[in-house]
């Protein structure tokens, strides 16, 4: 292990700690807004393991050091760990180790590294990783939601097309989504899934080959994009001008236009009530306002992409928000997105057989 010496910077008191990748255009953004701030931050790729990175930590407390080439930060001192859309390690086979134990290594290096940062107790996690693949489930954000102030579309998952038919039965037409992100990846390429309007009639028997949600449609006025930052919240009215862009806003980037838009106060306290359910002091949630301005919400993402709203519309400064989120913890004592429903989940996460939470975009 690489010693800590008089040439390393040890960054000792109020720390936070970005565990992001290499390239994330949104963590360039949000990074300066901390340096400003005066907090040090040590920026972390999780696939830097083991070969730049070097983690020291003796629990039950986990005390010790985190380094990434020459910076370091004391666990015990750091104030806040922003989990930005990470990837995990993924260590390659070399000489003498084999497929099969490369497989091994980079699992255990995950529940090590992230599973040491993901247990401190005494810092604000933005957002735990727990709390992100809990707010993930679709289906159970369709029972919450309502639960907690928000109306949301009737909604159908499964695979029995006389059911899918019948959910759709007297609707013009319903919205097919996706239920865990969009993107397909292939080696070289991708390919994005976006929200289709179906016709009843196109309800066949292709829906049995695979697990599908429909959603009724709705006839909106326009979308929002909420962004909850803490307790701030930043809303952004989406108007599409093209048949793409209505159906999938994802799809047609250049055929919108925004503005920001007020909150009502009975959509705000039930967003304010499923954060604090979720144990969320991040989100970025879709909702559409439709023709007699009821707002109906369609998605929660606990990760969600911001960029391009700030970059539209540049006096929501959400980057600036999230950075004061994160230096303005105070170190040492236990917070709001780190509670001890956190802490039991943690354990549920990592048997499920995932390293990091599954983000979806935007």
């Amino acid at each position: 292990m690489t010693p800590v010496t008089e040439h390393t910077r040890l960054e000792g008191t109020g720390s936070v700690c970005v565990v992001t990748t290499r390239d994330d255009v949104t963590a360039d953004l949000v990074i300066p807004e901390i340096s400003r701030l005066g907090a040090p931050v040590l920026r972390v790729h999780l696939d830097d393991f083991p070969q730049t990175m070097r983690l020291s930590a003796t629990g039950p407390k986990w005390a010790g050091t985190l380094g990434v080439g020459n910076r370091h930060v004391r666990l015990e001192k750091i104030r806040a760990v922003w989990w930005w859309h990470p990837e995990p390690v993924r260590i390659a086979p070399g000489v003498g180790m084999t497929l099969e134990q490369a497989e091994w290594a980079s699992r255990e290096a995950n529940a090590g590294v992230a599973g040491v940062l993901a247990a401190l107790p005494n810092c604000l996690h933005v957002n735990h990783p727990a709390a992100t693949y809990a707010a993930q489930s679709k289906a159970d954000v369709l029972v919450q939601a309502p639960l907690h102030g928000l109306a949301m579309p009737p909604t159908w998952i499964g695979n029995a097309p006389a059911e899918a038919q019948e959910f759709a039965s007297g609707q013009e037409r319903v919205m097919c989504k996706s239920l865990s992100g969009p993107t397909i990846r292939y080696r070289d390429a991708h390919a994005t899934l976006f929200t289709t309007p179906v016709k009843p009639a196109q309800l066949d028997e292709r829906i049995a080959a695979g697990a599908h949600q429909l959603q009724y449609a709705v006839d909106k006025q326009f979308e929002v994009r909420l962004v909850v930052v803490g307790e701030d919240m930043f809303a952004a009215r989406i108007d599409a001008h093209s048949t793409a862009a209505r159906a999938d806003y994802r799809a047609d980037y250049g055929a919108l236009s925004y503005t920001t838009v007020s909150v009502p106060d009975s959509v705000r306290d039930g967003v304010i009530r499923l954060m604090a359910h979720y144990g969320l002091v991040y989100a970025a949630l879709d909702l559409l306002v439709d023709a007699d301005g009821r707002w109906l919400l369609i998605d929660l993402n606990p990760s969600g992409q911001y960029g391009w709203i700030e970059q539209a519309l540049p006096n929501l400064r959400i980057s600036a928000a999230i950075a004061e989120l994160l230096c303005h913890a105070g170190n040492g004592e236990p917070h709001a997105g780190n509670n001890e429903k956190h802490l039991i989940n943690y354990a549920d996460w990592q048997q499920s057989g995932r390293q990091r939470p599954e983000y979806t975009s935007p």
